[in-house]
């Protein structure tokens, strides 16, 4: 239970240990049990051959023993021999052992470790060098001349005997404890190769664990969990949940954690991914009004979704894993899918619209949107495609159209209606007119004068009412003509003011301009129309107006850029009701209480044409002691004023004579004909050559030349500007000034006659005052 608890601490310290350490540890366990077991057997070794080195000194030292003993004994038996024969060759012997026994006594002792060995060696040395003495003095007295006694010699020779068997009986002592320390070091010798062995046994057992208690440690705290790690990485990278993984402190423990929370993560975006899909499902799921799906990148549909189906009649089992060319017609089928497709992978995106077939065979319209889509490293992974069913817009469109092409055929019929009854209705005025302006300059008496003034005014307030129907219908049209330029505005309403003091001298009205905080200020606007509408409202402010009243005009500027024009009156004002009918065509306001004539087109039609100046008309105050109306111009820009300040205005001096003696004048209209025959004929002695065709009036120019042409742009033959611009045209009539007489009073048909070369352009009724001064003119020049 210990062990089992201390290996259980042993293995999480060296979990918890870093990688460095833990493979220094693999490493250095088996090195130091190896080590370890070296050592033993290294230790094993040297005692062994100690013991071996002990038991051959043992065999050294008795080798000496008995060299020693066989020593002496030769030499005493040498000695001997020497004494019974005198043959010197006896004493060989003992010469060697007196040279070698001091070399054999001094080569045992640094072998003898033994205490009782060497005290018996110490004890030998005295009586081994005694008994060469003595035996040196035997051969000694042996050579003397005389000669040793007998008993002398017995006596040396037992002695020496003594001698001798005591160094026998060390001798042998020494060899009998050489025999015991041989076996007892051999004996030693045999344990220390035994427990050489076993040290041998245990380091190699000691190496082995130490290499297996390594391989564990590798295997349970690196390779075990690295395979575990590897098996948790598949199940990661295949989506599988992770099982637990021991935890450690290490960079495996770190690693572990790491893709558990990998996991976790893995496992959140996954969800919230399949719950974005899901949602994104529901979401194309629930699309009706659009076909959404995906195509590969050959085109064949991948997914199908609910408002695809509905579009197109097809379920998604049978789309899925088809072309998408099949949605189209036969004639576009084999084009257009691949022009698609490559136009959305050269630009990312292409839309187009176009007829596409459904299940049925039915066509419908489709506005078709195609998306490359690309992963995140840029690479095509097909395309999303959304149709939308357009075909009720197209159908609308077509209607829209064909109700347009009717309004503008409608629009245009409306035009010439217009152009029509304006040349029908001042056609019949100018004869009208022309004859009562040459009846009032012919006649002397007062009441035929005053009878004809009437017949004027009548006719001219016609001739308003006619305009004023004309330019509504203009303005309704959109086909309003405006002329804008800098003008002067003080000197306009100096202008306005001088043609309304006639009519305010009629009823006593003290009319007024207060332009004193105005100076000299330049407006934007169409000189002629801004005219018109000043006018209108003097002549309101004076038709209702109290007897003997006042009219004051009031002009300054606001800040820099707009001109305010205020036209203050002192009649009975405008009740609430009339105010909000105030700016609607034909309303006249307080009619049952005047007895003015008016159309109620007067302030709807220049409220029309202050707006289209790109100013405004404004009811600024009403009360029973008077009513304000209020002008908003556009001041004109420093460039333009200054073009302005630097325009000279010539007047030119007519003369008396006019050098014209023939004029040819090209009008379909007899009583048209007879007024501008008697008004050139009584002013000017001019003779008149009548022709009411165009080719006709060709012919005329080209075989008289006449001096002066007057022209009708409608003709019966052909247009009036085809004959001007033949005449242009020709050399021999290109001088000849041209002077169009028109019922058209608009303004495109007035510049296209002066852009094709007319000199001047009038129109009917005739001002005749207006063309007798044009015809001095150009009879001047």
């Amino acid at each position: 239970m210990i062990a089992s608890r201390f290996s259980a601490s042993i293995s999480k310290r060296f979990l918890d240990q870093p990688l460095a350490y833990k493979g220094l540890i693999v490493i250095a366990v088996p090195l130091i049990c190896f080590l370890i077991a070296l050592a033993s057997v290294f230790l094993a070794d040297r005692e062994s051959r100690r013991a071996e080195n002990y038991v051959r000194v043992t065999f050294a030292i008795q080798s000496d023993i008995l060299e020693l003993h066989a020593l002496l004994a030769e030499a005493a038996s040498g000695v001997r021999g020497f004494l019974l024969t005198g043959n010197e060759a006896f004493l060989a012997p003992f010469n060697k052992a007196s040279v070698e026994l001091p070399t054999v006594l001094s080569s045992m002792r640094p072998l003898i470790r033994d205490s009782e060995q060497r005290a018996r060696l110490d004890e030998m040395e005295p009586l081994v060098r005694q008994k060469l003495a003595g035996l040196s003095a035997l051969r000694d007295g042996s050579g003397r001349p005389e000669k040793p006694a007998l008993d002398d010699i017995r006596k040396t020779l037992l002695d020496n005997k003594v001698l001798l068997d005591t160094l026998r009986t060390k001798i042998n002592e020494m060899r009998e404890r050489e025999d015991f320390l041989l076996a007892a070091r051999t004996g030693e010798a045999d344990a220390i190769r035994d427990r050489s062995k076993w040290i041998t046994l245990v380091g190699a057992l000691f190496g082995l664990l130490g290499g297996v208690s390594a391989i564990m440690l590798m295997s349970n705290g690196i390779v075990r969990r690295v395979g575990a790690l590897q098996k948790e990485a598949h199940k990661l990278a295949s989506g599988q949940d992770l099982q637990s993984i021991p935890a450690g402190r290490d960079e495996l423990g770190s690693l572990a954690t790491a893709l558990q929370e990998a996991s976790r993560l893995l496992k959140a975006r996954e969800e919230a991914l399949r719950e974005s899909e899901e949602r994104f499902r529901l979401l194309v799921d629930g699309v009706h009004d659009y076909g959404i799906f995906g195509l590969d990148e050959t085109g064949r549909v991948v997914s199908w979704n609910v408002g695809a189906e509905r579009i197109t009649g097809y379920r998604a089992d049978e789309v899925i894993g088809g072309h998408f060319s099949r949605f189209y017609p036969e004639d576009t089928r084999q084009t257009h899918p691949a022009q698609e497709l490559a136009q959305a992978l050269a630009f990312g995106r292409v839309e187009n619209e176009g007829w596409r077939i459904r299940k049925d065979g039915e066509r419908f319209w489709a506005n078709v949107v195609v998306t490359e889509l690309k992963d995140e490293h840029g690479n095509s992974r097909g395309f999303s495609k959304i149709t939308r069913d357009m075909t009720d817009r197209k159908k609308s469109e077509e209607t829209l159209q064909a109700a347009r092409r009717e309004a503008e055929r409608a629009s245009q019929a409306k035009s010439e209606f217009l152009s029509r009854m304006s040349h029908e209705l001042r056609t019949p005025l100018n004869s009208i007119l022309g004859f009562g302006q040459i009846l009032e300059m012919d006649m002397e008496d007062p009441d035929a004068q005053f009878s004809v003034r009437q017949i004027l005014t009548a006719g001219r307030h016609l001739l308003s009412l006619i305009d004023e129907i004309l330019d509504m219908a203009r303005i309704e049209a959109g086909r309003m003509d405006l002329v804008l330029d800098t003008i002067d505005a003080g000197e306009v309403l100096q202008e306005a003011l001088a043609l309304a003091r006639p009519l305010a001298e009629e009823r006593a009205i003290d009319l007024r301009l207060d332009d004193t905080p105005l100076g000299q200020t330049f407006a934007t606007a169409d000189r002629r129309r801004l005219l018109q509408v000043l006018l209108n409202l003097l002549s309101n402010a004076i038709k209702f107006n109290r007897a003997s009243g006042e009219v004051r005009i009031v002009a300054r500027a606001v800040g820099s850029d707009v001109l305010v024009v205020d036209i203050c009156d002192t009649g009975s004002g405008i009740s609430a009701e009339g105010v909000e009918r105030l700016f609607r065509p034909f309303e006249r306001l307080g009619k049952e209480r005047s007895t003015t004539d008016g159309t109620g087109l007067g302030l709807a039609l220049s409220k029309h044409l202050m707006e289209a100046m790109g100013g405004r008309l404004d009811l600024t105050g009403t009360s029973a002691q008077g009513t304000i109306f209020s002008l908003h111009l556009p001041i004109a820009t420093e460039e333009r004023m200054a073009e302005e300040m630097g325009l000279t205005h010539a007047v030119v001096s007519v003369p008396g004579d006019i050098m014209i003696a023939n004029v040819l004048c090209i009008e379909d209209n007899p009583q048209s004909l007879n007024l501008i025959e008697n008004v050139l004929t009584r002013r000017f002695g001019c003779r008149v050559m009548p022709a009411m065709l165009g080719e006709l009036g060709l012919a005329l120019a080209l075989q008289h030349k006449p001096g002066l042409i007057l022209l009708d742009l409608d003709l019966p033959d052909m247009r009036g500007l085809d004959v001007l611009q033949r005449l242009r045209s020709d050399r021999r009539t290109r001088a000849i000034p041209v002077v169009v007489i028109s019922a058209d009073a608009t303004v495109a048909t007035r510049q296209k006659a002066m852009t094709a070369g007319a000199t001047n352009y009038l129109t009917k009724p005739l001002d005749l005052r207006l063309f007798i001064k044009s015809v001095e003119a150009i009879g001047c020049n």
